[in-house]
Parts: structure tokens; C-alpha cells; sequence
């Protein structure tokens, strides 16, 4: 590999890496707060690795604020000194074993629970991770000092569902969150391949779910699946999400899916997906009773064919579709720039003339 060759590999890794962390940003607010402390993007060159620097130091900051803690039933405790409720019966018999032996039901305020059990599988998954550098390993472990006492679940065992939240315990929501998509990463993994370019893809598609709460415009997701999917979709999601930014009059929906070749090539494939969407754009209008337009947003993973293309407009069925291709590896700022190009063409502009 020669020198520009190589600077070219950088740039592209650094770009995957800022790209990502202002994906997180939009997808955690609390990743901008002060109170999570500075982040070095220059230590990260894959994404695991942004992973597990952003868990290490957002768990670092929980516990520096006080790790959540409940009360703790111990039973049939051996104590020297009383505490909480004698079980007299058990007293009775141990002291037959050992003198001066209090058998004690009490219970403990501890930090010691599933929450904080979850956090300290997950940074050790990173710490024993052969994919991460040495230099974020020292941050990971300086986090664990942070859990002293607390013990450890297996990250890949977790039954994400039955984990829940209360008032006390929703700082904790959008970390967890971020673990259990730890999770689903190694679940691809095991059934696709996996790079990074797909990676950065899944996640641009799950930061755009939050799109709409920057102008208060509902949202929601349907599950919608294309007759002829790229293969890379139908193995790694079960449905795919549709959104929908919606105001009192009218609607836009969002598709968005990773440009395949099949479609760069296959102008009927292209033609069939476009009378695929409308057909839902159809659907979506009798129920909700508003003007609806739609957004195909095909996503180009290749950092060496960028496409400086504005969106295009075309109409199928007396329904508008603006389609556009949005490079995962440009700038984030143009790439925020074509996504806002999309919102204003079809939801700002209508608002303005209400």
C-alpha cells in the first residue's frame, strides 16, 4: 500500500468514525451534555471501537453521579451482631456449630443490581475484546473501578424485554439501549457479513427514526417489506420501519434503504419499487386523511463514488416521490443538508402555506 493509498484508508476510517459519533449525538442526547465528559475520536478507528469508548465513559459518568441503588432481601445471613429480623429457629440450630452465630433476615440499600450488572458485562465484554486498541482498554478499566461490589451479567444472555424502567432509573434507558445494540451487532455478525459501511447504514437508520422531534413533527413506524429487497436487508431486519413525518394536513414517508447494484442497474427494479411504495403512500392516505408525498432515500456506502446529485422529483400515480442518494461517507454536514432538502421540499414548504 502506498502513501496516498494509505492516507486514503485513514481518511476514510476517520470519517466512519465522526460520521457515527454525530449519529449517536442525534440518536442520545445525553452524549452532549457536560456531564458526560470529553470524548477522543482520534483513539477509534472501527466503530466497535467508538462503541465501546462512548459505553466506558457514559457508564463512568452514571456511576460518577451515583450509581442507581435498591433495597436487597438478605435471608438466612450468618452475622455476629444483630441486624434486621433474628430467625431465632436458625439461631438455635447453628449455635450447636458455632458459638456467638446470629442467623438474620434484613434488608440492604445496594448498588448491587440487574442495572449496574448489565453496565459492568458490557464494559467487560469490551475489556476482553481482541478488536479493541490498548489505549481505550485504560479507559474501560478505569470505569470498572467505578463498579467495585457490583457483580456481572453475561451481555449476550440478557432478556432484553423484561428489563424496565422507572422514574429513578431513565438515566439509565438510552445506555442500555446502546448495549443491547452491542447485542445485535453480534447477532449479525454470526448470520452476515458485516462491515463497516453496513454498520454505519444501520445506524443512520435508526438516528433518522428520531428526525422529526427537531421541528415537533409526529412520527411513528410501520413494518414494510419490498417485494425484491437487497439480500443485506432481508438478512439482517425482520420488517423494516416506515416513517412518517406528519403534520395536521399533510404527510411524508420515508423509505430508506441501502443502494444496491441491482437497482443501479435494473431500471425495472427501480420502476417496480417506486409503484411498490406508492401502493403504500395509497394506504397510508386513506387512513390518516391528509396529503401525502414520499422520500426514497437510497444510502451509497462507497467512500470513492460519492454522489453530489440534489434530490429528484418525480410523480407515479398522481403521488410525488422524491428520491435522493445520501453518501454515508461525505461530510455530515451535506449529508444533513440533503436529508433537510427532503423536509423542506415536502412538510416545511406545505406548513408555510397553512
Amino acid at each position: 500500500m502506498n502513501i496516498h493509498e494509505h492516507n486514503n484508508v485513514n481518511r476514510i476510517q476517520n470519517r466512519n468514525v465522526t460520521n457515527a459519533f454525530e449519529m449517536l449525538k442525534f440518536l442520545y442526547p445525553e452524549i452532549k451534555s457536560k456531564r458526560f465528559g470529553a470524548i477522543d475520536l482520534t483513539m477509534c478507528t472501527t466503530l466497535k471501537e467508538l462503541y465501546a469508548l462512548v459505553i466506558a465513559t457514559w457508564c463512568a459518568s452514571i456511576a460518577k453521579e451515583g450509581l442507581y441503588k435498591e433495597y436487597v432481601t438478605h435471608e438466612q445471613e450468618e452475622m455476629v451482631a444483630p441486624q434486621g429480623q433474628i430467625d431465632v429457629q436458625q439461631t438455635i440450630i447453628q449455635q450447636t456449630k458455632i458459638r456467638g452465630a446470629l442467623i438474620c433476615n434484613y434488608d440492604e440499600l445496594s448498588d448491587d443490581i440487574y442495572l449496574n450488572h448489565i453496565l459492568k458485562g458490557a464494559l467487560n465484554y469490551y475489556l476482553f475484546n481482541g478488536d479493541i486498541n490498548s489505549k481505550i482498554k485504560v479507559v474501560i478499566q478505569k470505569a470498572l473501578q467505578l463498579f467495585n461490589g457490583v457483580r456481572q451479567v453475561d451481555l449476550m444472555s440478557i432478556k432484553w424485554k423484561e428489563v424496565k424502567f422507572n422514574n429513578n432509573t431513565m438515566r439509565y434507558k438510552h445506555l442500555l439501549e446502546m448495549c443491547k445494540n452491542v447485542v445485535d451487532e453480534n447477532r449479525i455478525e454470526k448470520i452476515a457479513e458485516y462491515r463497516e459501511n453496513e454498520k454505519l447504514y444501520v445506524l443512520f437508520k435508526k438516528q433518522m427514526l428520531t428526525y422529526g422531534d427537531v421541528d415537533k413533527v409526529s412520527k411513528f413506524e410501520q413494518p414494510y417489506t419490498l417485494d425484491n429487497e437487497p439480500e443485506f436487508e432481508k438478512k439482517v431486519f425482520k420488517s423494516q420501519p416506515m416513517i412518517a413525518i406528519k403534520t395536521e394536513k399533510v404527510a411524508l414517508i420515508l423509505l430508506i434503504r441501502l443502494q444496491d447494484e441491482l437497482a443501479e442497474k435494473d431500471i425495472k427494479v427501480v420502476k417496480q419499487r417506486q409503484e411498490e411504495f406508492v401502493n403504500y403512500l395509497r394506504e397510508y392516505k386513506k387512513e390518516n386523511k391528509v396529503t401525502v408525498s414520499g422520500g426514497m432515500l437510497y444510502i451509497n456506502t462507497n467512500p470513492n463514488n460519492l454522489n453530489l446529485k440534489p434530490m429528484t422529483t418525480i410523480v407515479v400515480d398522481d403521488y410525488s416521490v422524491g428520491e435522493i442518494v445520501i453518501d454515508i461517507y461525505d461530510q455530515w454536514r451535506f449529508i444533513v443538508n440533503k436529508i433537510n432538502d427532503v423536509y423542506k421540499y415536502y412538510i416545511a414548504r406545505e406548513k408555510n402555506r397553512i
